[in-house]
């Protein structure tokens, strides 16, 4: 397992509320942001108040500004173009969505080319999971292979050893802790 300080993309594990579009909003706090997702880039903006971001959509539909969930390669890609123009902040929302069309193995690989790509820019991505919507050993896998955490949604329960934050890493104290009530199965 490689040290989480160095890991470039953290996980914010979130369960109902969802606060991972109000915890990117304060990540990037000025500085300009890529928001890819599987919700409406526009229904995004507007109910989180995010005006400095980019934002792609996961979406089969055909038109600028979507990347297919279909293709890992067209995510990578597109990171790849943003990082290339000046990008260093990144939040992906949708992986149980990308999981439709890709299994772990393949998310995973990707995910690790873009924290390659984000290694050499000092950047980072916020990428949101909800641990109800995967199975066990696909979320243990994810925890595996990127032990940092942008969030824990369990602050003062119990937690056993593959839940707990192995590290924080870059992307701040204060982003840390995103409270709110956890989905129940």
């Amino acid at each position: 397992m490689e040290d989480a300080a160095s890991s470039k993309v953290s996980l914010l594990v979130e369960g109902y509320p969802r606060n991972g579009f109000s915890i990117f909003s304060r990540y990037i706090h000025g500085e300009e942001g890529v928001c890819i997702t599987r919700l409406h880039p526009e229904y995004v903006a507007e109910k989180y108040g995010i005006s400095n971001a980019r934002f792609h959509w996961l979406s089969g539909v055909k038109q600028q500004g979507t990347i297919s969930p279909k293709s890992m390669n067209a995510l990578v890609k597109q990171v790849r173009t943003e990082v290339k123009g000046g990008c260093r902040k990144f939040f992906l929302d949708g992986l149980e969505y990308l999981l439709l069309w890709n299994d772990m193995m393949g998310i995973v690989s990707s995910l690790k080319d873009i924290e390659k790509m984000l290694e050499g820019v000092d950047g980072g991505m916020i990428v949101s999971i909800d641990p109800l919507t995967l199975e066990e050993r696909d979320l243990r896998k994810l925890k595996e292979s990127f032990p940092n955490f942008a969030a824990d949604l369990n602050e003062g329960s119990q937690q056993n050893a593959v839940d707990e934050p192995a590290g924080k890493g870059r992307i701040g104290a204060d982003l840390l802790v995103s409270r709110g009530l956890t989905a129940t199965p």
